[in-house]
């Protein structure tokens, strides 16, 4: 009999970047709202530094006219649906790994743009960021292992 794995132990790569997504998916919820006026207000944290409504409300939260919120959970709705996916068909994996590429670099943009334009950031897209980060390099160590899974058995 083995013993039970310690309760401290990571969680598989898969897991953890579906939970990240999901965590993305969950901070960009109240933000559409409050973008759609179903919601007055974004809590913030205490300081100077944050700014949810303001950024939120900025005209470069509506590109096209449509609020960002609305595209990123679309976005983050399609790379859940990828993940999901890519295990049980290997041919959506270079697609997952093209989508997780975009989600990043709009995140660090988005956050790089807050910071630098308007000297202010937003606490729920800062989450958002971290929890792409999060996917972005869970998935890679699944997307890593899945090829060479796919290499051991083509030789």
């Amino acid at each position: 009999m083995s013993p039970p794995k310690p309760a401290t132990a990571l969680p598989a790569p898969r897991a953890a970047a579906i939970v990240a997504c999901g965590v993305a998916l969950a901070s960009l919820a109240p933000v559409a709202l409050h973008q759609l006026g179903v919601v007055a207000h974004l809590p913030d944290p205490p300081g100077g530094l944050f700014d949810s409504d303001g950024i939120t409300e900025s005209k470069a939260a509506h590109p096209f006219r449509v609020p960002d919120g609305l595209l990123g959970l679309a976005s983050y709705a399609a790379t859940m649906a990828l993940l999901l996916m890519a295990r049980s068909q290997p041919r959506v994996r270079p697609l997952l790994a093209t989508k997780l590429a975009a989600d990043t670099g709009l995140a660090g943009i988005n956050m790089v743009r807050q910071i630098v334009q308007l000297r202010r950031i937003c606490s729920w897209c800062t989450v958002t960021a971290l929890a792409t980060a999060m996917t972005a390099y869970t998935a890679r160590q699944l997307l890593r292992s899945a090829a060479a899974a796919a290499l051991r058995n083509s030789q």
